[in-house]
């Protein structure tokens, strides 16, 4: 997998090798290891000022969000060819990922994990916009976090 992280904040809150490991993670279980070394992704770890702008210009939502996702292959059938697959970019608002990990009492790490895995998914072609689709990609999302704790 060739993956692109950008750090739009002060400090690096997990290095670029802990999102490495986690997104080939979920990449080699969803599609395969095949898929896998040939995807391309980008991350970006920023504040809320960007992701409400990116949230208002895209979605028209004037409010930060916990994870954009934006794929470069939407509405096609993503399959192995000899070529890369270029994916798509995840955006996540690092503030917003600290103040929900504590709402939920669970770490920083633990509610990053959950958020890369979630706009990984959807960069897949996962939604969550019907009550199927939701338990769908939700199971899956479960499923693949309770493998990165073991």
């Amino acid at each position: 997998m060739k993956l692109l992280v950008d750090y739009h904040v002060k400090t690096k809150p997990v290095p670029p090798a802990w999102i490495q490991r986690l997104s080939a993670l979920v990449l080699k279980s969803v599609k395969g290891l095949s898929f896998e070394k040939k995807a391309e992704l980008s991350v970006v770890l920023t504040g809320d000022g960007e992701v409400r702008k990116l949230n208002r210009l895209y979605r028209k939502k004037n409010k930060t969000t916990d994870v954009l996702s934006f794929p470069l292959l939407e509405g096609k059938k993503l399959k192995t060819s000899k070529d890369s697959i270029p994916l798509g970019d995840v955006v996540i608002s690092v503030p917003q990922t600290k103040r929900q990990a504590a709402r939920q009492g669970r770490n920083f790490r633990a509610e990053l994990a959950l958020l890369l895995t979630h706009g990984i998914l959807h960069l897949l072609g996962y939604d969550h916009a019907t009550k199927a689709q939701e338990i769908k990609m939700f199971g899956l999302q479960e499923r693949l976090l309770r493998k990165w704790k073991a």
